[in-house]
């Protein structure tokens, strides 16, 4: 999967341009209640002081010690529509500044920006008032850091914002529902959002639509094989149970933070995504975290050490452990501590890989102890995962969608493949011995020499990776391609939820070779402008003869969630 992403595309709403919009550039994995690095987060203590008394100040964690991104913060106004946070950094960079962080609407008028200190503040505040960005006059002041949610729900005393779901309810929302009757209920809700496809792009025609080539249906939604605790990957919150009391719990948020309720829960009774192994490792952790010196990570005070704990796991048993901590208040020593304290506790424990992550600053991964990665089988071929790869979190799930691919794009000898937003080569090396070759471009340099790694391992010979910009890599790939009246060019992509971005969408239209696309997508709701602008009428923007809707199937990867993967099939 491909860093090459839209900004999450927002309901349309009234926003404030002087109130921070809750943006983040990333997308995290979904099994995580963690927040990543707390000098991005909004929690605060309870006084400015000790925090132990009074009433929550909405703004005590812009007072700490410690940095957080909303202290030096600006708002830029009259920003080009269709620019990403990406291009913000971009764009600074032209003018010698630095952002720590971006913040961005899609396709509002304005970015929020901070910086690492106030000299640098002043200096975007003198340097990019009135400067040109394409047709666009900037405007840019100094940005309120935003308010706690804790603060803000108890000064206007509403109680009716917590979430009392229990976190059975909420990692497996329809785990009461019969199979069956999961299936239909998903095919229902991707009807509805085809159906919005369709009513988008008779629009984007405006007259002369061709109804007939974007009858926009599902034909079938297919079952995951495993369907209980199938999950190879979690992430879990390390915090206190306010409903039991309990000073160290490890789990999942109860409620949210935005609504000013982190309680969190064990995962004992979450069986219907975690596995027994996963469950019994919390388990085990939480004792850890009984014998350490060092406190558990606290959201409201902005202090503590132990943050997460992420596990995952393979289809042959071996588990790879990773505990997630904040390393602003671990000196060297301390630190040594803590990786010699887990080394010896998981010493006796076999088929484990143990890495401990660092965040508060810059993110870092460590190596402690047993094999730096863990191999997957999936389709008869093996692939390496180590800590922070990107992989299907249903792995025998995964099989069925592969598979479901390969019979979408009608692969043969003479088909040459794009596999775009690559990520680790998973899908490209699947499928490698059903076509002529592949070609596998992705942004992400780390993911793409893993993907190297993954062809050796398995000797595929008819693959090829390039390391860039699918905007750049894309045609110079295309015009490399020997041309023959018997060659067939199928692009696949399978970019993260919200989309590939608009630049990429723009250059498979023009570049015309590409004659099929299939895509793949877990969030149909977000990815409305690709589909549309794939198929929208030619313009400047997006040249090249329209692509028209053959037919989509659904995979039911994640099942007793909303969540589903879709694979759509379209041809020029």
């Amino acid at each position: 999967m491909s860093a090459e992403i839209n900004e999450p595309a927002l309901k349309k709403q009234k926003l404030d341009p002087d109130n921070c919009v809750k943006i983040i550039e990333t997308e995290g994995d979904v099994s995580s209640s963690v927040k990543e690095g707390p000098s991005e987060s909004t929690a605060l203590s309870k006084t400015e002081d000790s925090g132990l008394n009074g009433p929550l100040d909405p703004l005590a964690y812009t007072k700490t010690q410690h940095f957080t991104s909303e202290i030096y913060k600006i708002c830029i106004e009259n920003v080009p529509k269709y620019v990403n946070a990406p291009d913000v950094r971009k764009f600074l960079k032209k003018y010698d500044l630095e952002a720590v962080k971006v913040k961005r609407a899609f396709k509002t008028s304005f970015a929020y920006v901070t910086f690492r200190d106030e000299p640098t503040r002043q200096k975007a505040l003198q340097t990019l008032e009135n400067v040109q960005w394409k047709k666009n006059l900037l405007k840019v002041h100094c940005a309120e850091p935003d308010k706690n949610p804790f603060a803000r729900n108890e000064a206007r005393g509403d109680k009716k914002l917590q979430d009392c779901r229990s976190v059975r309810e909420k990692t497996a929302p329809l785990y009461q529902m019969k199979l069956s009757e999961q299936l239909e209920f998903k095919l229902s809700e991707i009807q509805g959002v085809l159906n919005n496809y369709k009513n988008l792009l008779k629009r984007s025609w405006q007259s002369g639509f061709p109804e007939e080539h974007y009858n926009f249906s599902i034909s079938e939604i297919k079952q995951s094989p495993a369907l209980i605790g199938y999950r190879n990957k979690c992430e879990f919150t390390i915090g206190k149970n306010t409903d039991t009391k309990e000073e160290i719990c490890v789990g999942f948020v109860k409620g949210s933070f935005s609504l000013g309720n982190i309680s969190i829960e064990s995962p004992d009774e979450c069986t219907e995504t975690c596995s027994c192994i996963m469950i019994e490792e919390v388990k085990k952790f939480k004792d850890f975290l009984a014998t350490s010196t060092l406190p558990i990570y606290d959201n409201i005070a902005n202090t503590g050490v132990w943050k997460a704990l992420q596990i995952r796991t393979t289809e042959q048993q071996d588990i790879m452990i990773t505990p997630i901590v904040d390393k602003r208040s671990l000196d060297s020593e301390k630190l040594e501590k803590v990786k010699c304290s887990l080394k010896k506790f998981y010493s006796e424990k076999q088929n484990c890989s143990l890495f401990l992550k660092l965040v508060g600053g810059k993110e870092e991964v460590a190596h402690i102890d047993g094999p730096e990665f863990m191999l997957e089988k999936l389709c008869g071929y093996d692939f390496q995962i180590t800590s922070g790869s990107f992989f299907q979190v249903n792995t025998a799930g995964a099989e069925v969608l592969y598979q479901t691919i390969r019979e979408t794009a009608r692969l043969d000898d003479k088909t040459v493949l794009l596999d775009v937003c690559c990520g680790t080569g998973t899908i490209g090396i699947i499928l490698s011995k059903y076509v002529k070759c592949v070609h596998g471009i992705e942004i992400v340099e780390s993911a793409v020499e893993d993907a190297k790694k993954n062809a050796e391992r398995n000797k595929i010979k008819n693959i090829t990776f390039y390391a860039g910009n699918a905007k750049s890599a894309v045609p110079r790939v295309v015009n490399n391609i020997p041309k023959s009246p018997e060659t067939r060019i199928v692009a696949i992509v399978d970019p993260p939820r919200n989309g590939l971005h608009a630049d990429v969408i723009a250059c498979l239209r023009k570049n015309e070779m590409i004659a099929e696309i299939v895509y793949v997508s877990c969030d149909i709701k977000q990815i409305s402008d690709n589909i549309v602008n794939l198929c929208c009428p030619t313009s400047n923007r997006y040249q090249g003869d329209p692509f028209r809707f053959v037919s989509s199937v659904a995979v039911d990867l994640f099942p007793h969630t909303k969540r589903f993967e879709v694979i759509f099939h379209f041809q020029r």
